[in-house]
């Protein structure tokens, strides 16, 4: 199975102070033969958050951890063009170019099993070619 982990799973998964750490790193742990896929917004996103918040020692363990057990997915131009059109639809989420970005990578990839802590915007998003997106973790 391939899945797409967001900022608030990454987040959660480094960071020991994180109220969902332990859900996050369990979670790794016991599956650690599925297909991780990141987009480089959300890694872009995640290492400026741990280099603010935690450290920039932290930072970079987090960037020599994911290259062993993740897939770095590149945007696309039509990946941008496509967030546009999702900030657009889903404005009242408040949700950022990140999240756009993260929800047309998946419709470009055709996956909607997914890593989030983010269930109030996630649940009510419906990614093109599905009804909803599959929250793997509670």
């Amino acid at each position: 199975m391939i899945v797409l982990a967001d900022t608030s799973f990454l987040i959660a998964a480094v960071d020991k102070s994180d109220n969902n750490h332990l859900k996050a790193a369990d979670y790794l742990k016991k599956n650690n033969i599925l297909t991780y896929v990141i987009p480089l917004a959300t890694v872009q996103e995640v290492c400026s958050l741990i280099g603010l918040n935690i450290s920039k020692e932290v930072e970079i363990l987090f960037l020599k951890e994911i290259l062993k057990s993740f897939h770095i997915e590149l945007i696309e131009n039509k990946d941008i063009e496509r967030a546009a059109d999702i900030l657009e639809r889903y404005a009242a989420l408040e949700i950022g170019f990140t999240d756009a970005v993260f929800i047309a990578v998946s419709e470009r990839l055709k996956i909607n099993n997914i890593l989030t802590f983010d269930r109030k915007n996630f649940s009510k998003i419906s990614p093109a070619g599905f009804k909803k997106f599959n929250i793997l973790i509670e």
